[in-house]
């Protein structure tokens, strides 16, 4: 809701004006009429969170009074830092009106208010759960026939189109196939992209790059990238090209990519033909049983893109199913049931009209409400869950059960572009920098803490979607979906919260907006005087940004500032004229220039090199980036919490005196050839995320590491001559997530790491360490939980005991060339779900077999075994080994690469093999069929090409 939005803002606003290193000069009598503000509003808000049905009628009155005040704060305070004099009398005066303006308001609501005012007026929030896979309800049927058609006799190139309204279950249903084992094993490459209603043509290149994002993350699991000669990866050339190439050149490699491979692709939520009409051409058909699968709410169109294929319709759910559904999400446990709710339960069950999102979202009002028979009666007499315009009032049902303080938090993603998949740091940076959180009282949490909480809370409420989580159960990225999405922008417009401009039709003036998003609009065309807050996901030229941000001084969010010019130009100066701003992101290669301290207030400054945001992959060898330093003045600001580069930093000498320590900063990455020093250490006590770069051997004290008693995630890169065999070892304590690329770290040394008590993920990249044996202790890495060891020349892997590693879930190895096996024990660790293993040797891939074997034998079927051959061969130093199918041997046709096949055929297979021998050598090719022994009714065969 907007007025608890605006309260939130104003109380931080007057927080800051007489709180803060009394920066800002304030009459005695203006200073004390801002603190009977800041006391009424904290009125305000315990009165909203307590009563809001009481408050609705004094809402807008609220949104506009406290509006209204934080502007003429802000203004004042604005003059005073540009040093214009500004006349004390009129600010008195209006602060004089503004707050007996509030206090009449305040009165009026002390009348209302019940004699009995909760003594806890602080936010209810339920605790962070941890969401396993949700259960499929109804839905195995509809599951089973989708996979009985992709993976049907057919070898022609199939649709298969899923059809149904909004919410019934079209897209949970294909994701839910995507995902399966069997669908898995039976693809080489597998492919999903979400297409939505406002398709264009000219939205073609996004598109086809996201096609070949997701055909390149399944063979790597990277991101777009490319492989150079030495194997290393260069994400930002990949990224270049992505922006500068031709859609056809992007749509040729696109189909040379999927040539000859067995692929699914998933194209979600079409609406129009010509998304088919201009994508049809890029699918080759290799009569290998290749399928395409659609969701779409229009059965004409589904029957446009393939006649011949029959649609797979979506039931509703009968009253059965929608029960247990229900049942299902409210009580995990159905051991908790109370069975004096089952008629009720029903009750509501079947008001839900069959549709399985509405289902799910009721039963988040549910998991909110009290367990009681009485409860759920006045939800089942109130609800009034009959689907109207495509769930229109049960999503408003949904959204007024929200507590105020989830409801700005929750209005605020429907700027968000539709589809788009919203990681959660990056919207928790936002609604920090939006002061959508408060600190409770006696609450040691940070407000990042606190917003994970909120996350949590509106996807316990099914209002949004979880896409991953970490390994810590945490949630990492997180999505809207469409039809939610459309309530949530509606209700941000009525409102008057959030502007979503997702057209090109402006309106000619936005006078009482406070924040816009907009994807496709030009910013030259955009003026609003009352504009706090700008979201912005698409290219703007420098000069419109100029004349904009010249107008808008009272900026506090300010979300994609970036040129469409290839000479990166100077950043505006406008910029660090903007004293209110809280979060800043720019898109660009920029040097920070010494005005940069006029953003006092700044907690975020984020750096993306390229507009298609990616995080920096610390695989990269850094010889490419640019290299920047930041100012003198980066130390002054006191209010920064996030510090976030794509290119390579330098952290300026620390100013002489004693400068006051950046205590809020908890995120700095990365910064290059940073020398740790105790007074550095000091200067940053509680980063808890933090990435370093190293190009040369000084001595750069890392053991001084062990002192930043907060730190939770590493990341340290090293290249050219530097080598951690020459720097003493240290590491805190605290540290949960650790990654080292190309660094030398001794594997003799690796005890030292193995003992850190809280270490749950390890990546060891790019040679990251040093030596050919890897002796792993009794009792080291107790709460690890995912190792990756990705290019290395590791030969012995040895452990002592069976206790290393006991809270071990996944293994992973990456082009271990010279690795010979693992070690046993690490089948015997309980548990274990999955071992992953890339471009190895045929000796390495056996030892995993055989302990997945093993484990079997014991009855031990959880344990995952998940194997990849190589396409290019070449780039590694061994033999590439793959178990594979019989039926799959015809694809060795395609594949220009050498490689290695194993396979036990029976005879026919075995000619099938021999012809593609002959295929192969017939096109200049070489190919050698070796015998290696066979059975009664089949021989086994190793093909190299």
């Amino acid at each position: 809701m907007a007025a608890y939005a605006a309260l939130l803002s104003l109380a931080q606003t007057t927080d800051l004006s007489v709180n803060q290193d009394n920066q800002y000069r304030f009459s005695f009598d203006a200073e004390s009429k801002i603190r009977s503000i800041h006391e009424y509003v904290n009125f305000l808000l315990s009165f909203l969170e307590n009563f809001p049905k009481k408050a609705i009628r004094w809402e807008d009155k609220v949104r506009e009074v406290a509006h209204k005040t934080e502007d003429d704060i802000q203004h004042y305070m604005w003059q005073q830092m540009k040093s214009m004099r500004p006349s004390s009398e009129i600010f008195e005066k209006q602060l004089k009106d503004l707050t007996e303006e509030i206090g009449l308001i305040v009165g009026e609501m002390m009348e209302e208010r019940p004699a009995y005012l909760p003594a806890a007026a602080a936010v209810s929030v339920s605790s962070p759960v941890t969401t396993g896979k949700d259960a499929v309800i109804g839905l195995h049927t509809d599951v089973t026939a989708i996979k009985h058609r992709l993976c049907g006799h057919s070898s022609k190139l199939q649709v298969v189109p899923i059809v149904g309204m909004g919410g019934i279950g079209k897209t949970t249903l294909a994701r839910t196939v995507y995902n399966d084992s069997l669908i898995l094993d039976h693809f080489d490459i597998r492919a999903w992209i979400t297409v939505s209603q406002d398709y264009s043509p000219h939205k073609l290149r996004k598109i086809l790059l996201s096609l070949l994002d997701s055909v390149k993350l399944f063979e790597k699991e990277l991101s777009v990238e490319k492989i150079n000669e030495s194997g290393e990866v260069d994400v930002e050339e990949d990224q270049v090209l992505g922006e500068m190439i031709e859609e056809s050149k992007i749509a040729l490699t696109l189909f040379q990519s999927l040539k000859g491979r067995r692929y699914l692709i998933v194209m979600d939520d079409i609406w129009r033909t010509d998304v088919w009409d201009d994508l049809r051409n890029v699918f080759p058909d290799d009569n290998n049983g290749s399928r395409i699968m659609l969701t779409t709410r229009l059965s004409d169109l589904a029957t446009y893109l393939d006649f011949g294929s029959p649609l797979h319709e979506m039931p509703f759910m009968d009253d059965h199913r929608s029960w247990d559904l229900l049942k299902q999400k409210v009580f995990t446990n159905s051991s908790n049931f109370p069975l004096e709710l089952e008629d009720v339960g029903k009750e509501i069950a079947r008001k839900c009209a069959g549709l399985p999102l509405a289902v799910v979202l009721v039963a988040g009002v549910l998991s909110a409400a009290n367990t009681t028979q009485a409860s759920w009666e006045e939800i089942a007499r109130n609800a009034n869950l009959v689907v109207k315009e495509e769930l229109k009032e049960i999503l408003s049902f949904s959204y007024t059960h929200l507590p105020h303080h989830l409801r700005p938090c929750f209005l605020f993603i429907g700027g968000f572009p539709e589809d788009e998949e919203i990681h959660a740091s990056r919207l928790i940076k936002l609604w920090v920098a939006e002061g959508f959180l408060k600190h409770q009282y006696r609450c040691s949490k940070s407000l990042e803490d606190e917003a994970e909480v909120y996350l949590e809370d509106l996807v316990k409420r099914n209002l949004l979607l979880v896409i991953s989580r970490k390994t810590n159960g945490k949630i990492k990225s997180c999505s809207l979906h469409d039809t939610v999405r459309d309530m949530c922008v509606r209700k941000a417009h009525e409102e008057k919260f959030l502007w979503v401009l997702d057209g090109w039709d402006l309106p000619q003036c936005m006078m009482n907006e406070r924040r816009i998003s907009f994807g496709q609009s030009d910013i030259n065309g955009i003026w609003g005087p009352t504009i706090r807050s700008i979201l912005c996901f698409q290219r703007q030229s420098f000069p419109g940004w100029e004349a904009f941000l010249g107008n808008s001084t009272l900026l506090k969010v300010l979300n994609g500032v970036c040129s469409s010019a290839q000479d990166q130009p100077p950043l505006p100066s406008q910029v660090f004229d903007l004293f209110h701003l809280t979060h800043l992101v720019l898109i660009g290669s920029f040097n920070i220039p010494p005005a940069i301290s006029n953003l006092v207030n700044l907690q975020t400054l984020i750096i993306h090199r390229t507009f298609r945001r990616r995080k920096r992959n610390w695989r990269n060898n850094f010889e490419n980036a640019s290299h920047f330093s930041l100012p003198l003045e980066i130390w002054r600001l006191r209010q920064l919490r996030h510090l976030i580069l794509y290119d390579l930093y330098m952290l300026p000498p620390l100013p002489d005196g004693s400068n006051l320590p950046l205590e809020k900063l908890q995120t700095l990455s990365p910064l290059e050839n940073l020398v740790w020093s105790e007074r550095m250490v000091q200067m940053i006590p509680n980063v808890k995320k933090l990435g370093l770069v190293f190009s040369n051997n000084e001595e750069y004290h890392l053991h001084h590491l062990n002192y930043l008693h907060q730190l939770e995630k590493l990341q340290v890169a090293g290249y050219n001559d530097f080598s951690w065999r020459r720097q003493n070892c240290a590491f805190s304590t605290t540290l949960q997530k650790l990654s080292l690329v190309g660094v030398k770290f001794p594997w003799k040394d690796m005890g030292i790491i193995g003992s850190l008590p809280n270490l749950q993920v390890l990546k060891l990249l790019n040679h990251a360490c040093d030596g050919e044996t890897w002796e792993s202790g009794d009792g080291e890495f107790p709460q690890l939980k995912f190792l990756l060891i990705d290019t290395s020349c590791l030969r012995q892997w040895t452990t002592e005991g069976i206790s290393s590693f006991p809270a071990l879930r996944c293994l992973e190895l990456r082009s271990c060339a010279y690795l010979q096996e693992i070690p046993e024990s690490v089948g015997e660790i309980p548990t274990l779900e999955l071992i992953e293993v890339y471009y190895c040797r045929r000796s390495l891939v056996e030892s995993v077999e055989r302990i997945k074997e093993d484990q079997q034998s014991y009855g031990n079927d959880a344990l995952q075994v998940r194997v990849v051959h190589s396409d290019k061969g070449k780039q590694y130093q061994s033999p590439i080994f793959l178990s594979h199918r019989a039926q799959n041997i015809v694809n060795i046709q395609s594949r220009t690469h050498w490689c290695c096949l194993q396979s036990q055929v029976q005879k026919p297979d075995l000619q099938a093999l021999i012809s593609v021998q002959n295929a192969i050598q017939s096109g200049g090719g070489r190919c050698a069929i070796r015998r290696i022994g066979g059975g009664d009714g089949g021989s086994s065969a190793s093909s190299s090409t």
